[in-house]
């Protein structure tokens, strides 16, 4: 091989001179996008997010403040005989009023009489949304399938007598799918105009009564119908990841969250 002349090697010099000043510009763009979170969005569409870097939330919200439930060998007794028990659900996304039916489920309302009080499900977000169909929270860590999935211990089964009583509003309680396995999950059924189909092997505890979104229309992504139960309508209507993975496609883009629970005594 021949050497080159020194006009070559001028030309050598002069390509890597320019070769360094590229590599440098984008070691400056990557030391920016590491610096700013490169341009993955946290809101989608929604509020503001967390000054811990935490994502935004749903329907122009602020983000709450980071979950952080606890685990238990069994719940308090927590309610009274003749006491009738109401739950008011603060979302990112309205109020969800809940009259809880101690008379029916006494074991299942006292858990999340018990929970609720603990505060355990501040914070936690919605982790399944299916529209017309169910929304279901009270997962530790928002990952269904991933432990933890619930507060430590598990409760009784109090299930109906009929599949037929799944109907729009009422909650239940989530289990694993075997008997006596419920404890922090809950659903409520959206599903319109007929029961849900569901089998009669969930604890029915609660019916939603009412609930409302005092937040602006275009932060809502969704027009809902029914005034007495919208902010179940519009948590309803969010946009969800989608995909094959039967756990991820349910979940939210950004993230309606339970900002707080406050149980209610008459």
């Amino acid at each position: 091989m021949s050497r080159g002349t020194p006009q070559d090697a001028e030309l050598t010099r002069r390509r890597n001179l320019r070769l360094l000043g590229v590599l440098g510009v984008l070691a400056a763009l990557v030391v920016l996008a590491i610096v700013t979170g490169g341009s993955e969005e946290t809101g989608g569409g929604g509020g503001n997010g967390g000054g811990d870097g935490r994502p935004a939330a749903a329907c122009g919200a602020e983000t709450p403040p980071e979950a952080d439930p606890q685990s238990y060998d069994a719940p308090d007794e927590v309610i009274s005989e003749g006491v009738d028990y109401g739950a008011v659900i603060q979302t990112s996304c309205g109020s969800i009023e809940i009259d809880l039916l101690e008379d029916r489920a006494p074991e299942n309302v006292n858990a999340f009489v018990f929970l609720a009080r603990e505060g355990f499900y501040d914070g936690l977000t919605f982790h399944r949304v299916e529209q017309n169909s169910v929304l279901q929270s009270g997962d530790p860590n928002g990952q269904n399938g991933e432990p933890p999935d619930g507060p430590g211990f598990t409760l009784p089964d109090e299930l109906p007598g009929k599949a037929n009583e799944y109907v729009y509003g009422i909650v239940g309680m989530a289990n694993s799918g075997q008997p006596n396995s419920g404890g922090s999950q809950f659903f409520i059924v959206i599903h319109k105009n007929r029961p849900a189909g569901y089998q009669p092997f969930y604890s029915i505890f609660g019916e939603v009564t009412g609930g409302s979104f005092d937040g602006a229309e275009d932060d809502v992504g969704c027009n809902p119908s029914d005034e007495g139960v919208q902010t179940l309508e519009i948590i309803g209507c969010q946009r969800t990841q989608g995909g094959n993975d039967p756990v991820e496609a349910v979940k939210p883009v950004v993230p309606v969250f339970i900002e707080g629970i406050e149980i209610t005594e008459s």
